[in-house]
């Protein structure tokens, strides 16, 4: 079966909300410039009350390794997802779970512009990561941007490949909503999709759109 991770957590509410819709896993952004920036004393109260079994998924972008640690233990996460420029094996002595985010281009309707991803060498990550998301990128964004990966693309599905190829877990991020979920899962065949801008209402969780959205992929998987 599919599993599904809810990102961009920043209330207790919203976390129980996901941990009662079936989720496997939640994500708290560690990004001071992000929208869905939560403080770690937050997070600290917010998995002191959840179920035993739902994966606490920190995301950081170029923090350093030490910082990261810290910041893991203190909060009670379960695992760190890396959304920079980061070298994973400098992160191992966290001993904890690592997913490695790649960025994919979208174009932009608004503007009819790229953003540059740098290329990736899939085999590098092998042994080092435990999971590797692809996230579409957008410019002045960080994640949750609401814009689908291009999954027919060409150099989409070569990614999709070599990811899994080299017997990494695929989790597939970007633009996922109640609309496309089933057809991203079709055609990319993940382990794992991750979800945030598409399960929120204003600008906010929802808790119907999180329990839909988690009952499609899950029939879909």
């Amino acid at each position: 079966m599919m599993h599904v991770k809810i990102c961009g957590i920043k209330s207790l509410e919203a976390a129980l909300w996901a941990a009662e819709a079936g989720a496997d896993a939640l994500g708290f952004i560690l990004v001071p410039a992000s929208k869905r920036y939560i403080e770690p004393r937050l997070i600290r109260e917010i998995t002191a009350q959840l179920p035993p079994y739902i994966a606490r998924i920190g995301v950081f972008v170029n923090t350093p390794p030490s910082e990261v640690k810290e910041v893991a233990e203190w909060c009670g996460l379960t695992g760190i997802q890396l959304h920079g420029e980061e070298n994973p094996e400098n992160y191992r002595q966290i001993a904890l779970p690592l997913i490695k985010a790649l960025r994919l281009p979208v174009e932009v309707p608004e503007t009819g512009t790229k953003e540059k991803s740098g290329s990736e060498n899939i085999g590098d990550w092998r042994g080092l990561v435990q999971g590797l998301l692809v996230d579409s990128v957008v410019a002045g964004q960080f994640g949750g941007t609401g814009f689908s990966l291009p999954w027919d693309d060409t150099a989409s599905q070569i990614l999709f490949t070599e990811i899994r190829s080299a017997g990494i877990p695929l989790i597939l991020a970007g633009g996922l909503t109640l609309a496309n979920v089933d057809e991203g899962i079709r055609k990319v065949k993940p382990y794992a999709v991750d979800v945030s801008s598409g399960v929120e209402r204003d600008g906010r969780k929802d808790a119907a759109l999180i329990k839909e959205f988690i009952r499609k992929a899950k029939a879909a998987g």
